[in-house]
């Protein structure tokens, strides 16, 4: 029989290796390969040469495939027709100037597909003939004749897959029409991800964009409240977590909690459902969540899209920043009144914080605490007053407070402080006097006092 496949050492119709550039085969080490059509192999020792895990190569002739297994002895080569496929599934499928040697060439492609892993493509090399209508044309090849399709017919063929075209293959010499190659894969759901915080407007997008397109909208917040009144069955976990305090005014605070407590991917399961089409999500996922969240909606067979955008105008402030910010209002409104002062007085300047700790030394009094003005920024200037005496300290340690960093989302732990101030002698450290101090950026700038932790820290040194 003729030579049909060049290799090295001899050389056949086909410019094998200019035709393995143009194929542009996907990675293939660590999977499994199959070649409907191999010839001698050429292409399946190319597979086992990048590390293919398992090569198969099926052919009509035994002629072949015995010179096949005598130059790739480590692959599979198997003298069959192309009805029923070697047992797969495979990773990559090659079918190479052969499809038109199939009597039903639409029902060889579903099959190959069918064989494929959810992830595999088939790298199709065929004639297309040149016509503006969805036809299989016969085109006599000088030795026969055979069915090619037009490009709206390979279109057509193709419609139930996602595809790419990826170029023009090599010609022979006699081919009656030009060839080319095709990356087919299966088509899988698209995931419309909105994730941005609340007061993004994912609500009003999705039902913009997405509720008029047909596409289904999930909403995250739809489902927490479902769990939360026991309408939505979940894990025991999973329920406790979303009804420690759950609020619809409080979404984030929920669901951050239940992804920080490791229970993101049940809540993307419940998310889920048993979606198999097409969907838009429209829920809040925390910033250093979103990845793994992506993943678990990939893993599930979907083709995730993230949408980020810009806020219009000023973000909101996360709840707890909020809370705390009323809350102190509401303590610094008590001292104004207590000590008689105007409550607006200062009420933008400075900082202000807590007292947390006091300790009392013979010659020294060492006062620990935390402070932040209202921009986020660490006091550069402390003033202390001990028994009558101001003490202006402009350096002082810096100590690292996660715990306020965290709390008040800041945007680094340097807010704690440490200032050692001196006694004068016979200052009786048993009965010592009033304590204040004030924290700002400048000697001008000093906020009101800072109020004293409810559970402070006293101690005499001993």
């Amino acid at each position: 029989m003729a030579q049909y496949q060049s290799f090295p050492d001899v050389e056949g119709d086909s410019r094998t290796l200019e035709k393995l550039k143009a194929l542009s085969i996907p990675d293939l080490a660590g999977r499994r390969f199959l070649d409907v059509g191999c010839n001698e192999g050429y292409f399946c020792g190319f597979a086992k040469f990048r590390g293919a895990e398992r090569v198969v190569g099926i052919d009509h002739s035994r002629f072949y495939i015995e010179r096949a297994r005598k130059r790739f002895p480590t692959c599979e080569f198997l003298a069959q027709p192309w009805g029923h496929l070697p047992e797969g599934p495979y990773e990559v499928i090659l079918l190479a100037s052969a499809l038109h040697y199939a009597d039903d060439q639409n029902a060889l492609i579903r099959q190959i597909m069918n064989n494929l892993t959810p992830d595999g493509t088939l790298v199709l090399e065929l004639g297309i003939a040149s016509s503006p209508t969805a036809e299989w044309k016969k085109v006599s090849r000088g030795i026969d004749e055979r069915l090619f399709p037009s490009m709206p017919m390979v279109k057509e063929m193709l419609s139930d897959y996602a595809w790419k075209w990826i170029g023009p293959s090599v010609s022979q010499e006699g081919d009656p029409v030009p060839r080319h190659v095709i990356h087919v894969t299966r088509k899988r759901p698209m995931a419309y991800l909105l994730m941005q915080p609340p007061g993004y407007g994912k609500t009003s997008m999705a039902e913009k964009l997405f509720q008029p397109a047909g596409v289904r909208v999930i909403s995250g917040d739809e489902i927490l409240h479902l769990v939360s009144q026991g309408r939505l069955p979940a894990s025991k976990e999973l329920t406790h977590a979303i009804r420690i305090d759950y609020s619809p005014f409080r979404i984030d605070s929920t669901v951050r909690r239940l992804f920080d407590e490791g229970h993101g991917a049940e809540f993307v399961s419940l998310l889920l459902g048993s979606l198999q089409e097409d969907f838009a999500l429209d829920t809040y996922v925390p910033a250093e969540h979103r990845n793994s969240v992506v993943s678990l909606i990939k893993s599930a067979g979907f083709v995730p899209m993230c949408f980020e955008w810009e806020r219009p105008g000023e973000a909101l402030l996360p709840m707890e920043v909020s809370f705390q910010a009323a809350e102190n209002y509401h303590l610094f409104l008590q001292q104004a009144r207590v000590e008689g002062s105007d409550p607006t007085q200062g009420y933008d300047k400075g900082a202000q914080g807590f007292v947390d700790e006091v300790c009392w030394l013979p010659n020294r009094v060492v006062i620990r605490g935390w402070a932040v003005d209202a921009r986020g920024r660490a006091p550069r200037v402390l003033s202390v007053r001990v028994d009558g005496k101001s003490f202006l300290v402009r350096a002082y340690e810096r100590q690292s407070r996660p715990d306020v960093q965290s709390h008040l989302n800041l945007p680094h732990p340097r807010y704690g402080y440490q200032v050692s101030v001196p006694l004068e002698k016979g200052s009786n450290s048993a009965s010592p006097g009033p304590i204040e101090v004030r924290a700002g950026t400048s000697e001008e700038d000093l906020g009101v006092p800072l109020r004293f932790s409810s559970n402070i820290t006293t101690s005499d040194g001993h």
